[in-house]
């Protein structure tokens, strides 16, 4: 049982998928929130058994690790705290750039001003756009969690193509847990699932934070070139423009996720394509 619980593909899609899938099923009745629990759940255990239970040292991963499940957390819990949109949606911007600050502070202070600067400039670029399509995708369900599920998927997907392992393991159990609590969404109408969760912008920030401070780690610490973070951070607002008529779910989750897949393949295959015939890396 520990050498199959040790597979990275047990890890990152199985047993993240499964816990997303249970988590938000059995709580669909009883939380307005029970997608966004069941995407800390799934990502949780997931993390466990990628990076155990140590913390320090305090690495670029592991802030990560602990920014996420802070980020499901705020997500959850934070509508209920901060009522005015306004002030819920520049606290998921303003939460996402601190995070980007601590994780990588270490490594600008090692460059110079200039080089920091734009690196800076683009990590805010980056957030503004994704949490801006990410909003448009907000207030329904089907849209926001094909958004999420083909950001995260494409993210993990290039930061394991960008020579980071370990990250990319990290973004595709957060994929997988996406999938499978928006397949619980699907198979089961009728749940709670949340419209002052939903319609609220810091409902974004699970989806935000880890494509962000994921995809900007990969293209630090790994070899992802910082172009192919563009596309991904357009599924949101891809998304957005997708027809939400449909009154099957099936339907409206097949159509919302058609974007961020197309998109994902694309960018992926762009990134193995450059990978491979780049000797001396990115």
């Amino acid at each position: 049982m520990e050498q199959l619980l040790d597979r990275p593909e047990i890890q990152s899609a199985v047993i993240p998928f499964i816990v997303g899938l249970a988590v938000a099923a059995g709580l669909r009745k009883i939380t307005r929130g029970a997608w966004i629990w069941a995407l800390f759940a799934a990502f949780l255990c997931s993390a466990l058994l990628i990076n155990g239970t140590t913390l320090m040292p305090l690495t670029g991963t592991r802030k990560i690790i602990l920014l996420v499940l802070g980020a499901c957390l705020v997500g959850g819990l934070g509508a209920f705290v901060l009522r005015t949109t306004n002030l819920q949606r520049q606290a998921a911007t303003g939460l996402v750039i601190i995070s980007v600050l601590w994780i990588f502070w270490t490594v600008m202070e090692r460059r110079e001003a200039t080089a920091a600067a734009i690196f800076v400039a683009g990590a805010v670029a980056l957030n503004l756009f994704t949490a801006w399509g990410l909003d448009l995708c907000r207030k329904h369900e089907a849209r926001l969690h094909g958004a999420g599920f083909g950001l995260l998927l494409g993210t993990g997907l290039c930061a394991a193509l960008g020579s980071s392992a370990l990250l990319g393991q990290l973004g595709l159990a957060l994929a997988a847990g996406c999938g499978g609590l928006f397949l619980a969404w699907v198979l089961l109408p009728g749940q709670t699932g949340g419209e002052l969760i939903h319609g609220r912008p810091l409902a974004i920030l699970p989806y935000l934070m880890p494509a962000v401070t994921i995809g900007l780690a990969a293209v630090i610490f790994a070899r992802l070139p910082w172009y192919a973070l563009a596309p991904l951070a357009a599924i949101p607002l891809a998304t957005s423009l997708v027809p939400y008529q449909s009154e099957s779910r099936f339907m409206n989750a097949l159509v919302s996720s058609l974007p961020g897949l197309i998109i994902t393949g694309a960018t992926a295959f762009w990134v193995w394509q450059a990978g491979s015939s780049s000797a001396s890396g990115y």
